[in-house]
């Protein structure tokens, strides 16, 4: 995503990096976003939908993972900034990509929920947000695959927080296990699709859309990504918001 495009996420192991407060680095994350202004304009409209009671914010993109990161984590840091709110980020690629270099400086937990014999595991990057894998909610649903418990342990877990930023998966992998994307999506209550203004076709959005229209799940937005905009290196790069 433009707005988080050069957010750089570079946490060094010295020890005067692991005594810095963790204000100060998110903050620093935050400041190496390079376009504040698309960034604030998406947040605040979260925001508004955030007081309207929404929480579950889902994104998805035609084949743009570093995108979708790039995009949660600067929503994470301008929500981080601009109002106290417990965050949730859902990935099923948090050892990889963009969310990496968090990971690895977040602190691993765990907490039970329904009967306490389901242990829920998560990192959490020093209390400003948390981050859980697809492959946790994927464990409860084989744990409950023929009961309605998985529905009720995803909403208590869902519970704990006042935002959840969903980093889909790609469409293959949702594919492969379409029962299990199936009950996890509706918890979904917005979906925005990211997309390359460069390479993404009209055809690609329909396709995405026509595929969550199966999950009951309607398309809110769509983001475009024009990091990739080379033919035109005068232009100011902006993203736009539909």
């Amino acid at each position: 995503m433009n707005s988080a495009r050069k957010l750089k996420l570079e946490v060094s192991e010295t020890e005067d990096n692991l005594k810095m407060d963790s204000s100060d680095k998110l903050a620093g994350y935050f400041y190496k976003i390079v376009n504040h202004e698309e960034l604030f304009k998406i947040g605040k409209g979260l925001l508004l939908e955030v007081e309207k009671g929404v929480k579950n914010f889902a994104f998805t993109s035609t084949g743009y993972k570093n995108s979708q990161q790039r995009t949660i984590l600067g929503l994470c840091c301008f929500f981080d900034q601009n109002a106290s709110y417990k965050i949730c980020i859902v990935s099923d690629h948090l050892s990889q990509g963009v969310f990496k270099d968090l990971i690895d400086s977040s602190s691993l937990n765990s907490y039970s929920i329904g009967s306490g014999e389901d242990i829920v595991k998560y990192k959490s990057f020093h209390h400003h947000f948390d981050f859980i894998d697809y492959s946790e909610l994927s464990k409860f649903y084989g744990n409950h695959l023929y009961t309605k418990t998985f529905d009720a342990e995803v909403a208590s877990i869902l519970s704990r927080y006042d935002i959840i930023l969903w980093d889909i998966p790609e469409m293959e992998k949702m594919k492969q296990n379409p029962h299990f994307h199936y009950r996890v999506s509706h918890f979904y209550e917005s979906l925005t699709v990211i997309v390359s203004q460069s390479t993404s076709s009209g055809k690609q959005v329909e396709f995405i859309k026509n595929f969550f229209s199966n999950y009951n799940i309607n398309l809110n937005g769509v983001l475009f990504d024009t990091s990739s905009l080379k033919e035109r290196p005068k232009r100011r790069k902006i993203l736009g918001i539909f």
